[in-house]
């Protein structure tokens, strides 16, 4: 009877799930390096340890009187060989042999020394043999088919069946070890260990992708039972582990089945589920930092969500047939294969509860976006199938296209959880709800559109409602988010909540341009290259938010008596000195190069390629000798060129490093400056290069005709070098400089009376 149980462990103990499909207490790392005679007295004081009523579970499975005549062979001989990865041998059956010892002339060539070794338990002998051939852990290594685990279990030896069990790789055995044991005891799966977690809920804890497949196949079997694991906080942290490794089929299924989780908190993590999905700044698309590219490829991408359920749903059928096998599923404990489907049916219940088209379930950049009208989608999907096979050949593809899935199958779980939450709660209870919860906040923090969208769509009302203290329009203004400012001005306007939503005051009379005037996050302000543009971009917001409130709410001072104006000024003191010296050190160093170019294209115009004609006798003496030709034009418009623009140059960047670094400066004149200087700067470095190439063309066009051609593409070298390195600041300065006005669209229009009939008109 304890060979029994202490087989069990031993099968079950090496992978994540380990602890919980065996009752037993398992070894420590430390306890591994004991040796033999040691690790089987701990194994078997383990085994006495367990509570009493897990081993009468495990008697009830393996009935004492019955041990005899019905497991003469060793136990588990057969599925022990499944579980080695060998899938040939599942056609035939061992034959059992007693006590007696397999003769060598049964043993393979080759593996009599791994066969000793597995016969005797010498697991150091076996070791040795493993290091010089690795794989030889699951072959087969005799006529009977055996494995060193079947000899090993064959044996007895239960020190080297656990060493071999712990040295497999991670794709062999969990998956069949488990089916055994579920077949064998379908209690098993609602065991606990010491910390009161199920199989479930400790595969979930500490799985990885690669063993999703042993995760969807404890979910199938464990039942909601009392105690079940699938309600209060036990269930709320099953909910938790699958989202947070991306489970998000598994996570929608337990949303269906339980609306309840969806507002309990983990045991564990003491978060709610929302939390723990919002908490990832990748969820959605919204937070994702992709390059432009990566972006059009998304957008081609097409994905069938039922589909890639569909494709993991059906890989335990044949187990699953097994295990319901006599046995009836009520309501609420549904078989294993009823529970697949609502993890397929999940991901759709809220479209079909409210309607929601195909093709509306895409955000993009912060707002909702149809992908097309239907027929146009449609033509868009079948040319993306069609290519669909080509496209996963591109590097990065597979990547993007496992993105796009995620992103989808967690929009709809949150549209999904959602959805339980106003079915299972009132106005007050949502409220509280997300009051004590910081998902808006995460969602605003991460820039989660896609998120604010769905929750408004639900539940209007929160527009306006405290959520720890703030509103979802000053946790944007905190976190600097236009793109979220922007849709909650609009769904604002849409309500007639607009002067509402402008005019909230916390509880220390902050109004939302209190919130402006504070410093933004460091990670928001490290996306703007270099103080003087962060400056700008603080001030950009300062004056957007100022545009769109009240004229009474602008100068209004808070509880302490401090107005936004003066906390921008001493919050931002700082970085107005270090945007002066970045200003300085960018104009100094830019003035020096625009200086050297002008000098060079002062000379050039005296010294001009082929001389002037000398003859006092002739009317054209001192005239340029190539005067009449192309070349020369181009020479000299180009030298002038570039001495105007590089003196333009000298002069801008002179004006800013003479310039008083005032605070509102960095609005609009320092910047502009910046623009111009940067532009000029540019123009007289191709011209100068134009200038030289034509110079050098006139001087060998009679001896190498061919030369402008590679002087024209060795020219466009530094040219090329200057855009790649500079042409992202001096795009983001001109942007910045003349189309940085925020919220002007929101702007707010003080009413005034018309003069004649007394009505009011907006100016």
């Amino acid at each position: 009877m304890i060979e029994i149980k202490t087989l069990l462990k031993v099968l079950v103990e090496s992978q994540s799930i380990a602890l919980m499909l065996s009752p037993t207490t398992v070894l420590t790392p430390e306890e591994d390096t004991d040796n033999s005679s040691n690790a089987t007295a701990k194994v078997s004081e383990n085994v006495k340890e367990t509570p009493l009523v897990v081993l009468e579970e495990i008697t009830h499975a393996f009935p004492e009187n019955n041990y005899n005549e019905q497991y003469q062979q060793p136990p588990f001989e057969h599925q022990l060989c499944d579980f080695t990865g060998n899938n040939t041998i599942m056609e035939r059956n061992f034959k059992s042999k007693g006590d007696k010892m397999m003769s060598k002339k049964y043993v393979l060539d080759g593996y009599n020394q791994l066969y000793d070794a597995a016969s005797d338990g010498d697991w150091e002998k076996a070791s040795q043999f493993f290091q010089n051939d690795p794989q030889a852990i699951r072959e087969v290594i005799t006529e009977e088919l055996e494995t060193p685990l079947c000899i090993a279990v064959r044996k007895n030896h239960v020190v080297f069946i656990e060493e071999i069990v712990r040295l497999m790789p991670p794709e062999y055995g969990n998956l069949k070890a488990a089916e055994m044991m579920v077949i064998k005891n379908q209690k098993l799966t609602q065991i606990r260990n010491r910390d009161g977690r199920v199989p479930l809920a400790y595969a979930l804890a500490y799985t990885t992708g690669a063993q999703k497949e042993i995760v969807e196949y404890l979910y199938s079997v464990t039942r909601d039972e009392d105690p079940s694991p699938f309600l209060g906080h036990d269930g709320a942290s099953l909910l938790c582990d699958a989202i947070d490794h991306e489970f998000y089929d598994i996570a929608s299924s337990l949303v269906h089945r339980f609306p309840g989780l969806v507002s309990t908190k983990s045991k564990w993590s003491k978060q709610y589920g929302l939390e723990i999905l919002l908490g990832n700044p990748s969820t959605f698309l919204s937070g994702a930092k992709l390059t432009w590219w990566q972006n059009c490829m998304y957008s081609l991408i097409q994905v069938d969500i039922d589909a890639a359920h569909g494709n993991d749903s059906q890989l335990y059928d044949k187990n699953s047939l097994e295990i319901d096998e006599g046995t009836e599923s009520d309501e609420e404990n549904p078989s294993p294969s009823i529970m697949r489907a609502d993890i397929e049916d999940a991901g759709n219940s809220l479209k079909s509860s409210r309607g929601i088209k195909e093709n509306e379930d895409d955000l993009s950049d912060g707002s909702k976006v149809p992908l097309s009208t239907s027929k146009d989608s449609s033509i868009i999907k079948s040319i993306s199938i069609l290519f669909m096979p080509y496209l996963m050949r591109v590097p990065h593809f597979e990547r993007l296209y496992k993105k796009k899935l995620l992103d989808k199958q967690a929009l709809t779980m949150v549209q999904n959880m959602l959805e339980q939450l106003g079915k299972t709660m009132n106005r007050e209870e949502i409220a509280e709800f997300f009051d004590s919860s910081t998902a808006i906040k995460m969602a605003i923090k991460h820039g989660f559109t896609e998120f604010i969208v769905a929750t408004l769509e639900k539940f209007s009302y929160l527009i306006c409602q405290e959520m720890g203290g703030l509103t979802m329009a000053q946790m944007a203004v905190q976190e600097r988010n236009d793109t979220i400012l922007n849709y909650l001005c609009e769904t604002a306007d849409i309500m007639g909540g607009k002067i509402r939503l402008y005019s909230k005051e916390d509880k220390s009379y902050n109004t939302l341009l209190h919130y402006a005037a504070k410093l933004a996050p460091l990670a928001k302000l490290n996306l703007v290259s270099g103080a003087a543009l962060q400056m700008q971009r603080e001030l950009q917001w300062f004056n957007g938010v100022e545009s769109i409130l009240l004229k009474n709410k602008r100068f209004r001072p808070n509880r302490n008596g401090d107005t936004a104006q003066s906390i921008f000024t001493e919050e931002h003191k700082d970085l107005v000195v270090k945007g002066e010296k970045w200003m300085k050190d960018t104009s100094g160093s830019c003035m020096l190069v625009a200086a050297l170019i002008a000098t060079v294209a002062f000379a050039a115009a005296f010294t001009i390629p082929g001389g002037n004609i000398s003859d006092s006798n002739s009317s054209k003496n001192g005239t340029p000798v190539f005067l009449e030709t192309t070349s020369f034009m181009v020479f000299a418009v180009a030298d002038a060129l570039a001495l105007f623009s590089s003196i333009t140059s000298v002069l801008m960047f002179l004006a800013l490093y003479t310039s008083r670094y005032a605070e509102e400066e960095f609005h609009t004149s320092l910047p502009r400056k910046l623009v111009i200087g940067l532009g000029t700067l540019f123009i007289s470095m191709a011209t100068i290069l134009v200038a030289f190439s034509a110079s050098l063309s006139i001087v060998l066009e009679d001896r190498c005709v061919w030369a402008p051609i590679p002087m024209a593409l060795f020219s466009c070298v530094p040219v090329l070098l200057f855009v790649l390195l500079q042409l992202p600041l001096f795009v983001e300065i001109v942007r910045s400089a003349y189309w940085g006005s925020l919220f002007s669209k929101h702007r707010y229009v003080q009413p005034r009376v018309d003069q004649y009939n007394g009505t009011k008109k907006n100016n």
